[in-house]
C-alpha cells in the first residue's frame, strides 16, 4: 500500500465507522457521535494535535470509495482537524469554543499522510491488529509496568522498587532462591513491592531509605539478608497489593516478620550510600558493571524552590476522590494563570477547600474543624503525622500561619473586591499546595471509608 498526503478537507469520514452503533452520514453527525462517548478525549487529541502534530508512528488509512476519499482508519483524527478547522462542525458549545480557542493559538496541520488501500478488505488486517490487541504476539503488545518507567526514565516509585531490586540482586547474587523469588516479584508483584516500599517506616524497619541515586543502608548487607529474603519469599507467594493498602496493613506487616529484621543492636555508627551501578573497563563488545564501593552518606541537598505552574495545580491528578471534586480540578486546570489571575486565584482556593472538606467528611474528621485553616491542618496531620515529608513543609507553614499567602490571602480573592491577585503568587500556591492535594488522595485511596 503506498503512502500521500491529502488535504484535510478532501478527506470524508467513514460513515460505516465501528465505533458508532448506527450510521453517520454527514461530518457534524460523526463529529457529534464520538463527542457523545467522551468530549474531553477529543478536546485532549486537538489540544496533542496542536502542540505536537500528528502521529507519525501510526498512519491513517484510507480508501476510494463513490468518488470521496474515506478514512476507515484514523477517524477520530480525522474529526478533530476538521473541527479544528471549522469549529462550528461541533455542536457541543463547550468543545466548539474549546477547538476554536486552540486553533486560533496554534497552527493546524491542513494536510493528512495516509496509506491508500484498494479496499477495505485489504486494509482489515492492520485495522485488526490496530484494535483487538495483542493477538498472541501479532497486535499491540503493551509494556508492562516496569518497561514503561524504563522508558520515561523518572524517579516514581516502581522506579525506586526497580533500584531496590537491582541493589539486592548484586547483593545476594549467590542465593539461587531469592533470585528466583525476586524474578518472580519483578513481572508479577513489582507494583506491590512499589507500594510498600513507598511508605518510609517500611523502610526504615527493612534498614535503607533512597538518597539520590543511590541506597542509603542502615546495616550491613549480611545483616539485610534474612528481612530481603522474608519480603521477596512473601511477595512471590502470597502477599498481594490488597494486603499492604493502608498504613495499618503495611505496619502488621512489619509486625509479623519482625525476627526477621535487622536488630537495632547491628546499626552501622553512620549509614552508608550505595551508589549505582557504575561502568568501569570494557572487554571487546562488553561491559562490566560493579556497584560502587560503600561510602558516608554525605548531606542532603538542599530543597530548590518550587517550580511555577502555568496553569492552576497543572500536575495533580485526584483519582479517589467523589467525581464533583475531580471534575472541579479538572476545570481549574484548564485556567492559564497568566491569562485569568483572578479566576485562577479563586480556584486555588475552592480546589483546596472542596478536596480538603470532602476527605474531612468522609473521614470523620470534621468536628471542630469549620474553617478552612483547621481541615487543612487536620489534614496534614494525617497525611504526614510526624511532620517528616519536607514536600509539605511550605504547605504546613503557609497555611497555618499569617505571613504572606496564608489562608487569609486565600479567602481575600473571593471576599474582597480590592485586592488583585498576583501571577508569580498564584503560580506559587498551586505549587505549595499540590504535593498536599496529590497525598491527600493517596491517603483517601489507602483508607477508604
Amino acid at each position: 500500500m503506498e503512502q500521500r498526503d491529502f488535504s484535510v478537507t478532501d478527506l470524508s469520514l467513514d460513515s460505516q465507522n465501528p465505533r458508532h452503533a448506527m450510521p453517520t452520514p454527514t461530518t457534524r453527525e460523526a463529529i457529534s457521535a464520538l463527542l457523545q462517548k467522551d468530549p474531553e478525549k477529543l478536546a485532549r487529541l486537538a489540544q496533542d494535535i496542536a502542540e505536537k502534530g500528528l502521529n507519525p508512528t501510526e498512519l491513517p488509512i484510507v480508501v476510494h470509495e463513490d468518488g470521496k476519499v474515506v478514512v476507515i482508519e484514523g477517524n477520530r483524527r480525522l474529526a478533530t482537524l476538521k473541527a479544528l478547522s471549522d469549529p462550528s462542525l461541533v455542536d457541543d458549545h463547550k468543545i466548539r469554543q474549546q477547538m476554536g480557542i486552540i486553533a486560533r493559538r496554534h497552527s493546524i496541520p491542513r494536510t493528512m499522510r495516509c496509506v491508500v488501500a484498494r479496499s477495505r478488505e485489504e486494509a482489515n488486517h492492520w485495522i485488526t491488529l490496530r484494535h483487538t490487541g495483542e493477538a498472541e504476539g501479532v497486535g499491540v503488545v503493551p509494556w508492562t509496568s516496569e518497561q514503561k518507567t524504563r522508558f520515561a526514565q523518572k524517579e516514581n516509585a516502581t522506579a525506586r522498587a526497580l533500584r531496590f531490586i537491582e541493589q539486592v540482586s548484586e547483593w545476594y547474587s549467590t542465593d539461587s532462591s531469592l533470585l528466583q523469588d525476586i524474578a518472580t516479584v519483578r513481572s508479577t508483584r513489582l507494583t506491590t513491592l512499589a507500594r510498600l516500599l513507598s511508605d518510609p517506616k517500611v523502610r526504615n524497619s527493612l534498614g535503607f531509605d533512597f538518597q539520590n541515586s543511590g541506597i542509603l543502608a542502615d546495616y550491613d548487607p549480611e545483616v539485610m539478608h534474612s528481612s530481603v529474603r522474608k519480603l521477596f519469599s512473601d511477595l512471590a507467594t502470597h502477599l498481594s497489593v490488597t494486603r499492604v493498602k493502608s498504613k495499618e496493613q503495611r505496619r502488621d506487616y512489619i509486625g509479623a516478620i519482625k525476627d526477621h529484621l535487622p536488630q537495632a543492636s547491628e546499626r552501622l555508627p553512620q549509614p552508608r550510600l550505595i551508589s549505582p551501578r557504575v561502568q568501569s573497563a570494557d572487554h571487546g563488545d562488553r561491559k562490566e558493571t560493579k556497584s560502587a564501593e560503600l561510602q558516608p552518606a554525605a548531606p542532603a541537598p538542599a530543597a530548590s524552590p518550587p517550580k511555577r505552574d502555568k496553569r492552576v495545580f497543572q500536575n495533580v491528578i485526584l483519582k479517589n476522590v467523589s467525581p464533583r471534586t475531580a471534575k472541579v480540578l479538572n476545570e481549574a486546570k484548564k485556567i492559564v494563570i497568566a491569562d485569568s489571575p483572578n479566576v485562577a486565584a479563586i480556584m486555588i482556593r475552592a480546589v483546596i477547600d472542596i478536596t480538603v472538606t470532602e476527605a474531612a467528611e468522609r473521614q470523620g474528621w470534621r468536628r471542630r474543624q469549620d474553617k478552612l485553616r483547621e481541615r487543612i491542618g487536620v489534614a496534614l496531620r494525617h497525611i504526614d503525622p510526624d511532620d517528616a515529608d519536607k514536600q509539605l513543609d511550605e504547605a504546613r507553614r503557609m497555611s497555618q500561619n499569617d505571613g504572606a499567602l496564608s489562608v487569609k490571602n486565600l479567602h481575600s480573592f473571593i471576599h474582597q473586591w480590592d485586592v488583585h491577585p498576583m501571577i508569580l503568587d498564584i503560580t506559587t500556591l498551586s505549587a505549595v499546595y499540590t504535593p498536599m492535594l496529590m497525598k491527600l488522595d493517596q491517603y483517601l485511596g489507602e483508607n477508604p471509608k
